[in-house]
């Protein structure tokens, strides 16, 4: 049995993929917010709980989904000791955990959640790291499977340059796509013209690398376009970031 301390977005989606599992049930679900874990907890008809100190000493896994701030506020608050914990975040080492539980661990989902969408069918690499043995190594293994099918034994320096590739990956060009919509929104153009390009892109990189995949004025160094460019940019900041990035192109391919 399961305890999911946390209601984000990383909550919701284990919430709702251990829905329906008999083998590992969501018993109970915390949240500083009482009707955020109950929002949780209807998915499993779990416990909601708003206060730490109301943790169920009788189940197997405490599972934290917290925001990385969080941490050192919610563990000096446990009430007992916990016989098995992980923690989901990218960044937290696994140590915190070291003084609240007798096994503990990490499982990382890398992908971007929206809880506010069913994340039940969202392909999630799972990203291990502990030093279970035996039954319990095999019991992260079960339940990491239980979760997503795509699961990888990692360090905890692999997480954090896993974590900070995810960041240039997906967050950085997502600020991207938030910049082209402005230039588009400002001369009455819809950012959806841009979608089959974007899905052109992530599917080149699925099957080369993305040295490979590059195209574009800098790639073909190209000033006279890369010069016409810049002169439609009337932020500053966003010709530097401009400038800044072509030249990282010319560079490295």
């Amino acid at each position: 049995m399961i305890t999911l301390i946390g209601s984000g977005n990383v909550a919701t989606w284990m919430a709702q993929r251990l829905q329906s599992s008999s083998r590992f049930p969501v018993t109970q679900v915390f949240s500083r917010k009482l009707e955020n874990a109950r929002r949780l907890a209807e998915l499993s008809d779990a416990e909601a709980i708003d206060d730490i100190r109301q943790l169920s000493p009788d189940n197997q896994i405490y599972i934290f989904a917290l925001a990385d701030n969080a941490y050192e506020t919610v563990l000096p608050r446990l009430p007992f000791r916990l016989p098995m914990a992980f923690t989901t975040s990218g960044t937290v080492s696994c140590q915190c955990l070291r003084e609240y539980a007798d096994r503990f661990g990490v499982i990382y989902p890398l992908q971007t959640f929206t809880k506010s969408q069913d994340m039940r069918t969202l392909e999630v690499p799972l990203c291990l790291e502990s030093d279970f043995v035996g039954d319990n190594k095999d019991l992260m293994w079960k339940l990491a499977r239980e979760l997503s099918p795509s699961c990888y034994e990692v360090s905890e320096a692999q997480r954090a340059r896993m974590h900070v590739a995810a960041v240039f990956a997906c967050n950085f060009s997502n600020a991207m796509y938030q910049i082209a919509y402005k230039l588009l929104e400002e001369k009455g153009l819809p950012f959806e013209i841009l979608l089959p390009l974007l899905r052109q892109t992530v599917e080149k990189v699925s099957t080369m690398t993305p040295a490979e995949a590059q195209t574009g004025p800098a790639v073909r160094r190209d000033t006279n376009v890369m010069r016409a460019q810049l002169a439609e940019l009337e932020d500053e900041r966003l010709r530097e970031l401009y400038r800044m990035v072509s030249d990282m192109i010319m560079e490295s391919v």
